[in-house]
This record gives structure tokens, C-alpha cells and sequence, in this order.
């Protein structure tokens, strides 16, 4: 029994080289398999062979007697192709995506607008508000009365109000000589005015420098006239340098103020 590669058919005849169907050339199997199924084929007129037989276009063949059988299990049947699955919507997804990343980003954006004026409002509540500067002025100064409830507290013991203004004068002296402008923060008070040119407070401390040529000075011949809660220191200062000696007359008015003196003014006269 032979066989046709092409349209599976299977003939008995074993003189048959070519499928009379396609003209294909035939392959011998073994004959009598039990899963073929035997097709008779009857005689019929001579069939013009096909173009793919590869013979002349004029040349014709007679149908051979015998039998074609066709093996039904070797027709090839095309699967059935499973059906093309639906598109995802993703762009759902890509839509959802963005409209979060938009938030978060808005968000920062926000924080970064409404955060930091919030904080530095909250530290600048608990910050310490600066003094404001107090206006410098060149004003014969007027006098200020201590409280009443501090009237009691004035010392009036003549030998210790000269014992205190006298450290006081010394103190000051000292801080003349060393620039010490926080010394004389504390003796001066805010409405002192003294000097040649009549300086305030601020411009007092403000031009103040160490004056290292002063080697040593010293402060004699102190009276003190009290007034109450006002008193008038005067003397005289003699200062040491290497020129010689320097001798002045002052007289410094303190009054008494938050328990302790304060100079007010000051008048200085150089002697020699």
C-alpha cells in the first residue's frame, strides 16, 4: 500500500508512483492498519494532472484501477485559535497614578508655603523682644523723684552716704581708665548729662576708651551736701602720668534710685 503525503490517501495498487489526485509522489506503507479507513474509488475519465505535478500541460494520464484509501488520522485539522482576551483599561490606572502624584506634590508645595511663617511666628513669641534704643538727647536734664515707698529707704547717716559716694567716685574713676562701659551702664543715670560738652549717657559710654598713660590717681578732700534723695559729691582728682601729675575740681550730683546712687550730672575743672 502506498501513500499521498499531501492529501492523505492511500492506494493499493503498487504500481502507482504518483497520486492520481495531485500528482504527488506516493510513499509505501505497511498495508491492512487498523485505524484506516478504506475509500473505493471508482474509474474516471482521464483527469489533466495538476500544475504543480510538474509534467507537460498536454500530456494526460488514464485513472488506474485500485483502490484509495484515505487515513482519516493523519488529516490535519486546524486547531480552533482561542479568541483574542479584551484590552485591560489600564489607562485608568495611569490616570490614578497621576492624580495621586499631582496630590502629594501639591501638598509639599503647601507645607512649604504655610509651614515656615507658622514656625518662626511660634519662636518669635517665645523669643525675648529687644529693648528699643531710647532717644539720645542733649537736654538739660530734669529731675526724677523716687517713689514714695522708696523714701524710707534713703540712707541719711551722713558718714555712710560719704563712704558710698566715695566708692562710687572711685568706681567710676576706674572705669574711665580701663573703657569699662559696663561699670558706668550702672552709675550713670538714663537722664545724666556732664561734661565740656554737656554728653548724655549714650555718647558718654559710646566714645569711652582705656586710657593706659594713667598710672595711678587718687581722690581727696570729699564733701557731700544730701538733699533728701539727691547729693552733691565734691572734690579733687589728681591722676598720674608719665608727664607729671594732673589735678581737677568736681562735683557730681547722684540721686538715689532703685536702692542705690546714680550720677545725674557732673561738672570737672582742670587745676594743673
Amino acid at each position: 500500500m502506498k501513500h499521498c503525503p499531501t492529501c492523505n490517501r492511500s492506494f493499493d495498487d503498487a504500481t502507482l508512483s504518483f497520486c492520481l489526485e495531485d500528482g504527488t509522489p506516493l510513499i509505501r506503507v505497511s498495508a491492512g492498519r487498523a485505524d484506516s479507513q478504506e475509500t473505493l474509488v471508482s474509474p474516471s475519465p482521464s483527469v489533466p494532472p495538476p500544475e504543480t505535478s510538474g509534467l507537460p500541460a498536454t500530456q494526460t494520464y488514464g485513472q488506474l484501477p485500485g483502490k484509495a484509501t484515505v487515513n482519516v488520522s493523519q488529516i490535519n485539522i486546524p486547531a480552533a485559535q482561542p479568541s483574542a482576551p479584551a484590552p485591560r483599561r489600564t489607562w485608568l490606572w495611569v490616570v490614578a497614578i497621576l492624580a495621586i502624584v499631582f496630590i502629594v506634590i501639591g501638598g509639599i508645595v503647601v507645607a512649604a508655603i504655610v509651614i515656615p511663617p507658622i514656625l518662626r511666628a511660634s519662636r518669635d513669641d517665645h523669643r525675648a523682644q529687644p529693648t528699643p534704643a531710647r532717644p539720645e538727647s542733649t537736654a538739660t536734664p530734669t529731675w526724677k523723684t523716687s517713689p514714695v515707698a522708696e523714701a524710707d529707704d534713703v540712707p541719711d547717716d551722713e558718714d555712710a552716704v560719704l563712704a558710698q559716694l566715695t566708692k562710687l567716685e572711685d568706681d567710676w574713676t576706674r572705669a574711665n581708665v580701663n573703657g569699662d562701659k559696663q561699670a558706668l551702664e550702672k552709675i550713670l543715670a538714663e537722664e545724666y548729662s556732664g561734661g565740656a560738652n554737656e554728653h548724655n549717657k549714650r555718647e558718654y559710654i559710646d566714645s569711652l576708651t582705656p586710657d593706659p598713660s594713667i598710672k595711678s590717681w587718687e581722690l581727696k578732700d570729699l564733701t557731700v551736701d544730701q538733699n533728701g534723695d539727691r547729693a552733691t559729691v565734691r572734690g579733687t582728682l589728681s591722676e598720674e602720668k608719665p608727664k607729671g601729675t594732673e589735678v581737677y575740681n568736681f562735683a557730681d550730683t547722684f540721686i538715689w534710685r532703685d536702692h542705690h546712687w546714680q550720677a545725674v550730672a557732673s561738672h570737672t575743672t582742670s587745676v594743673k
